[in-house]
């Protein structure tokens, strides 16, 4: 039924279009290479807490690697520990060696703890640029920022530098 009518439609010809235009938003230029943020403080902001992460990484890494020695020399007998018991500290929960599992988990913590450092340098290099560029401009001598803290309130904050 549907597709009789629409036949009808088009021998009629009232199917057909008379002057439609297609709306295609004008061209706009490419984006400059802008910094991410005005004054660099997001760089900064993430520089920062990469590195406080890459800094666990670090400590986590050497934590292990201190316990592979204490768990390698109880092992071997070279520690006379009485607390100890070797039958214990020996075998891992699933019965690995928990020497190897504690070299892994060092090696993994440090493995990653590199990249992210120099991602932080990157983020922190950037913002800081960033700051020393805004700072250095002519035009911040005054500045209107908005800010809202949720749903019900809203406003503008005016700033002059002398």
């Amino acid at each position: 039924m549907r597709a009789s009518a629409t036949i009808v439609a088009m021998l009629c010809g009232c199917a057909r279009a008379q002057g439609t235009a297609v709306v295609v938003p004008p061209r706009q230029p490419p984006p400059s290479l802008a910094p991410l943020s005005e004054r660099g403080d997001v760089e900064i902001g993430l520089g920062a807490v990469t590195a406080a992460v890459s800094g666990a990484l670090v400590g986590v890494g050497t934590y292990e690697a201190v316990r592979a020695v204490r768990v390698r020399s109880i092992c071997t007998g070279q520690s006379a520990d009485p607390e100890r018991d070797p039958t214990i500290v020996c075998t891992g929960p699933l019965g690995g060696d928990p020497f190897v599992a504690a070299v892994v988990s060092s090696s993994l913590s440090f493995a990653f703890a590199v990249p992210i450092a120099v991602a932080s340098g990157f983020l922190l290099r950037r913002g800081i640029a960033t700051r020393r560029a805004w700072k250095a401009g002519a035009n911040n001598k005054m500045s209107v920022r908005p800010w809202s803290n949720g749903q019900t309130q809203f406003g503008l904050t005016f700033g002059l530098a002398f």
